[in-house]
């Protein structure tokens, strides 16, 4: 929460902003963590229901924690689910919206999690409902020297952020070690948090995990394959449009109002 904390929230409130375009009433977020962007899509969107899904019972209990600070007018229209994005029972043509941010569906390694996520996603919505998925564009160039030259890991510091709360100042520095496997479109990564309280290391927090690398082109062939006409993409979360220097790719597909022959759903 502090790594997104005050203006780093901005690819939640570019889901909120996308998401007034089509004033959906009920909204399910996949893989909702803390809730950090659920509760803002509910402040931003003040007549909308938004189911919180997530398969991790301590990322919901953060996520309790917040709605119950959250103002009431919020917090009565969260509802907080534990479940798995790949098959959530129960929700068939419930939903005008689907989203699932924070490059998530990179934790999905294998093709058959994918083609899950996907269709459920597609039964969960309404006829004309969207679906909104983000994703890191590869860097090719990366990928290519991996390919070339024994693994070795790609080390960033990619997060330096300060935050006020409660009269103390707190600073986040979050340094990345990533490894490619381009033959596996895997990326392993290792995330090394400290974080200081008054200029003093407070904490060490180090977290592994692999990451799948989407192309444009199999991104397509996802939304294609499970029903989803492609409406939108954009280059990050400032509504730019996609070109060869964008680092994110974020669309919004819609579920056609009529069916699609040959979708596998």
């Amino acid at each position: 929460d502090l790594e997104y904390a005050g203006a780093r929230n901005h690819d939640a409130r570019f889901f909120a902003r996308l998401l007034s375009r089509v004033r959906p009433k009920r909204v399910l977020d996949f893989a909702s963590r803390t809730g950090r962007v659920s509760l803002t899509l509910a402040a931003a969107l003040p007549t909308a229901e938004i189911v919180a899904v997530d398969s991790s019972r301590v990322m919901l209990k953060k996520a309790k924690q917040a709605c119950d600070v959250a103002e009431r007018s919020v917090r009565e229209r969260v509802s907080l689910v534990e479940g798995d994005m790949r098959d959530l029972p129960g929700a068939h043509d419930n939903f005008d919206a689907v989203v699932i941010a924070c490059c998530s569906v990179s934790h999905l390694l294998t093709l058959d999690d994918r083609r899950r996520t996907w269709s459920t996603a597609f039964r969960a919505l309404r006829p004309g409902g969207v679906f909104i998925v983000d994703v890191r564009v590869p860097d090719l160039a990366t990928l290519a020297e991996a390919q070339r030259l024994r693994p070795r890991a790609f080390v960033d510091l990619d997060i330096d952020a300060s935050h006020r709360a409660f009269g103390e100042e707190q600073r986040l520095l979050r340094c990345s070690a990533t490894t490619y496997e381009p033959h596996l479109q895997r990326a392993d990564v290792r995330l090394i948090y400290d974080r200081f309280d008054h200029r003093s290391l407070a904490e060490r927090l180090v977290t592994d995990f692999s990451s799948h690398v989407y192309f444009p082109a199999e991104l397509e062939l996802l939304f294609q394959s499970a029903g989803f006409e492609v409406a939108q993409q954009f280059g990050d979360y400032r509504f730019v449009p996609v070109d060869r220097g964008s680092r994110y790719l974020v669309t919004l597909a819609r579920r056609p109002r009529r069916r699609v022959e040959g979708a596998t759903t």
